[in-house]
């Protein structure tokens, strides 16, 4: 337990300071932007381990994250579904619709029947319609043409041209209840490593700093399969790792 805490602290110190050595320049990135290569997204199957630490190096939460992405050729549209047994008997199923050209759809619901909710994302909008322990609420936000939604864009920061010395800036709309407004993130990509698996194979991954208010995560794209093996992250009162397993 604090030994995989002290380690991450480790490895977001050498971040931080190979940080401090990479500015650069600033672009906006459009989900629209035809350089991101929806076209390269295929179907797959993984799971994932989440863990989460306090300020002490104490373990707070430990689950496992079964994720699918399907293509729906009909539709156009890219389906990202992850589900999650959050306590004993109780499920939290989410699905972010992508349209190959940035956001759609989000639907999230738990099993028992305790929260559901139904986002529409429109060009220059967002409808949001909630159900919380029976109690209905609807909510419209104003995005700026080109957003993305900060659900799916773990899911396609592998397909996306990062390039070293340039920080993207991006409009996100937050899907959390807590939350559902535009959260404004950056993302640089700041260096390559290579690690190997137990099978003695060599992943070549590419390493991005994504950042938005309060939360700092660095994540590990392998750069063959365009997926993510490893993110850290780290916010006020807590830390957290998610392995590819």
């Amino acid at each position: 337990m604090y030994k995989t805490h002290f380690k991450l602290k480790r490895i977001l110190l050498f971040a931080f300071a190979i940080n401090g050595l990479t500015a650069g320049a600033q672009i906006h990135l459009s989900a629209k932007d035809k350089s991101i290569r929806y076209d390269l997204i295929k179907p797959e199957h993984s799971f994932r381990k989440v863990t989460s630490f306090d300020t002490a190096g104490n373990v707070t939460s430990e689950f496992v994250v079964d994720h699918v992405t399907k293509i729906d050729t009909a539709r156009s549209e890219i389906d990202f579904i992850n589900t999650v047994q959050f306590a004993p008997g109780r499920l939290l199923i989410d699905s972010s619709i992508d349209n190959y050209s940035g956001s759609t759809r989000y639907i999230l619901a738990t099993i028992p029947s305790t929260k559901y909710e139904f986002i529409k994302y429109l060009p220059t909008s967002v409808e949001a319609h909630n159900i919380i322990k029976g109690v209905s609420s609807t909510k419209t936000t104003a995005m700026s043409e080109g957003y993305f939604d900060d659900n799916s864009i773990w899911d396609i920061l592998g397909y996306i041209p990062f390039k070293k010395g340039i920080k993207c800036q991006l409009d996100c709309y937050g899907t959390d209840t807590h939350t559902q407004v535009s959260i404004p993130f950056e993302i640089e990509y700041l260096f390559d490593e290579d690690s190997r698996e137990p099978s003695g194979t060599v992943v070549n991954s590419m390493v991005l700093k994504v950042s938005h208010p309060g939360s700092s995560s660095y994540v590990w794209i392998n750069k063959k399969t365009h997926l993510s093996i490893k993110t850290l992250g780290q916010g006020k009162s807590y830390s957290y790792t998610e392995v590819a397993l």
